[in-house]
């Protein structure tokens, strides 16, 4: 019996030394191109970040050269509303009693487009439009969002009368008007401050 299990193990170590002679290589017969044979390579990033000299490693490590980051005020922006009131309220209203002349336009397009919008505290602003003394828009609220409408040109003058209804709440009427033909371009653009009845003309001339 002891015979049996020596001549048994003999023969099974010989069998595993032929078995992983055929999966595993040895030292000397590793292929250049083996996994198991790569050599280490430097990483030139990492020698940096060992050399601890950030400003190679990273060029903005620098933080107090940076902009401090600025974060969003709330207030900020009905501050900045309140302000405009009382900046439109303080003006004196006596200058603005008079009609104001925004200028001439000469056009030979079909129609032009008149946009307004209030540049200053939205408060309440109302105008009309009238077109040779007769009445296009009778009523407009005047808001920061700006609004238009389409006017066609008769040959000759045309006279656009933009009448201030109200002062809204702050005094006085104030808006900006910027007007493009039909092809989109920029012919004329202005502002007006009015006391109520008072009123702001354009001439648009179409050859």
């Amino acid at each position: 019996m002891l015979s049996i299990m020596i001549a048994g193990f003999s023969y099974s170590q010989e069998n595993s030394n032929s078995e992983s002679g055929s999966i595993f290589f040895s030292n000397s017969s590793r292929p250049e191109n083996s996994l198991l044979n790569l050599k280490k390579k430097d990483n030139p990033f990492l020698n940096k970040l060992e050399k601890k000299d950030k400003k190679i490693f990273f060029p903005d490590a620098n933080v107090k050269e940076k902009r401090p980051e600025r974060y969003i005020n709330s207030n900020e922006f009905y501050l900045s509303r309140l302000q405009r009131r009382e900046a439109e309220s303080n003006k004196n209203m006596n200058k603005f009693k008079v009609d104001q002349f925004l200028g001439e336009i000469r056009n030979d397009g079909e129609y032009v487009n008149i946009i307004l919008r209030d540049h200053e505290y939205p408060d309440g602003d109302l105008i009309k439009v009238e077109v040779n003394e007769n009445i296009i828009m009778p009523a407009i609220l005047l808001t920061e969002k700006a609004k238009g409408f389409k006017l066609d040109l008769n040959s000759g003058f045309n006279v656009v009368d933009f009448i201030a209804l109200n002062q809204g709440s702050s005094g006085p009427n104030t808006a900006e008007v910027i007007v493009y033909d039909d092809q989109g371009k920029l012919v004329g653009t202005n502002r007006w401050n009015l006391a109520t009845g008072v009123k702001a003309t354009y001439i648009i001339y179409k050859d």
